[in-house]
C-alpha cells in the first residue's frame, strides 16, 4: 500500500459508504430507495446476489435519512420476535440497551410499547424506519410481526417503513401462502445487478483513487461525496 500511495485498503470487505460505486444498478436503487422512503410507502424489498452490493447501498442510504426519521437496522435475521421487537425498541430508544436492566416483558407489553412509540411519532412529524439485512433468514412469524406493525399509519402515510435487503431467495420465502398479506404491502421492489465490463474499470479506479487521495473520478463519485 504505501508503495503504490495508497493510504488504506482498496478493496476491504468492509461495508464502508464512502466507497458506494455509483453503477447504473446502485444509481437507480438509490434514487428509488431515497423516494420510497420520502413518499412513507410501506414496504421496501431490494434482492441481489452475493457481492452486488445490498449492504453498502442501505449503509448509503441509513446516511442520507432526514433527521426525523427513526431508524433501527437488524444485522441478525434469525431473531425471534420478542427479540426484534427488543432490538428495534433499544435502537430507537424506548428501553435501555442494557439487557441485564430490562425487567421480564412479555411479548403484548414490547408490542404496546412499539405502537405507543410509533403513535408518537405523529405529533412530532416523524417516522420509524426498520431495514433488515440477509431478510431472506427470517422466519414466516416474524415477518407477520412486523407486517402488523407496520398497519399504522398517519396522513402522510405509514408510521413504521420496512426494508427487506436479501438474496433472490427472499422473493421465494415472501410468495409463500402464510405471507401473501405481507406480499400485497410491498409497493417497491429492485434487483441489484453486476458490474458490466466498463463499470468494473471504473470500480477499480474508483476504489483505488479513494484509498490513495480521498477522490474519484468515477462518474457519479462527485455527487455522491457532495451527498
Amino acid at each position: 500500500e504505501p508503495f503504490f500511495g495508497l493510504t488504506e485498503a482498496p478493496f476491504s470487505l468492509a461495508p464502508d459508504p464512502r466507497f458506494l460505486f455509483a453503477s447504473a444498478s446502485i444509481s437507480a436503487a438509490l434514487e428509488q430507495l431515497a423516494y420510497a422512503l420520502g413518499r412513507r410507502e410501506p414496504l421496501i424489498v431490494v434482492t441481489g446476489e452475493i457481492g452486488t452490493g445490498k449492504t453498502l447501498l442501505c449503509r448509503a442510504v441509513m446516511k442520507r435519512i432526514p433527521r426525523e426519521t427513526f431508524l433501527s437496522v437488524i444485522d441478525d435475521p434469525l431473531l425471534e420476535r420478542d427479540d426484534l421487537l427488543k432490538q428495534m425498541l433499544e435502537d430507537f430508544g424506548v428501553i435501555a440497551k442494557d439487557r441485564s436492566r430490562l425487567t421480564e416483558t412479555t411479548r403484548h407489553e414490547l408490542v404496546e410499547a412499539l405502537q405507543a412509540f410509533l403513535r408518537s411519532l405523529g405529533s412530532i412529524q416523524a417516522h420509524a424506519v426498520v431495514a433488515i439485512d440477509e431478510a431472506q433468514h427470517l422466519r414466516p412469524e416474524v415477518l407477520e410481526q412486523i407486517r402488523l406493525l407496520s398497519n399504522m399509519n398517519d396522513e402522510k402515510g405509514t408510521l413504521l417503513q420496512i426494508i427487506l435487503v436479501g438474496q433472490p431467495e427472499l422473493e421465494t420465502l415472501l410468495s409463500q401462502p402464510e405471507l401473501r398479506q405481507l406480499q400485497q404491502r410491498v409497493t417497491r421492489r429492485f434487483r441489484l445487478e453486476p458490474l458490466n465490463q466498463e463499470e468494473v474499470r471504473e470500480y477499480i479506479d474508483h476504489r483505488l483513487a479513494l484509498a490513495r487521495n480521498g477522490a474519484s473520478r468515477a462518474p457519479g463519485a462527485t455527487e455522491l461525496a457532495q451527498e
